[in-house]
């Protein structure tokens, strides 16, 4: 479990650093980013990895650090399911976020927010 935390942990720190290297190592090639809502535009968005890691490169997205809470890691197999909590200075986001396991490296496929401002 503790190596999930840590690809998490990767993921949420690299977005609030806006570190996009560190996200092409962590997110598995078919990420997808699935969020009900989009700034000001409502309805339900899919982003691929390439356009979330776009999307932090341009500053849309991240540069705020945020704190993480565990509500549940569940592993089983090669899939673990995190549900998390994080929050910033402005936002909350309440995720559900899917890892998988590639030749023994956790990488983060599936990242599912309910984004809450504060």
């Amino acid at each position: 479990m503790e190596q999930v935390k840590t690809a998490v942990e990767a993921f949420v720190k690299a977005g609030d650093n806006r570190n996009t290297a560190v996200l092409e190592d962590i997110l598995h090639s078919d990420f997808q980013n699935i969020q009900d809502g989009f700034f000001d535009k409502t309805g339900i968005f899919v982003f691929s990895k390439k356009d979330y890691i776009d999307l932090i490169r341009t500053e849309k997205f991240g540069g705020s650090p945020r704190s993480i809470e565990y509500h549940s890691v569940k592993q089983a197999g090669n899939l673990a399911i995190v549900q998390v909590t994080l929050e910033s200075l402005y936002l909350i986001f309440h995720s559900l976020i899917v890892c998988v396991l590639i030749n023994g490296h956790w990488k983060i496929i599936t990242n599912t927010p309910a984004i809450e401002v504060k």
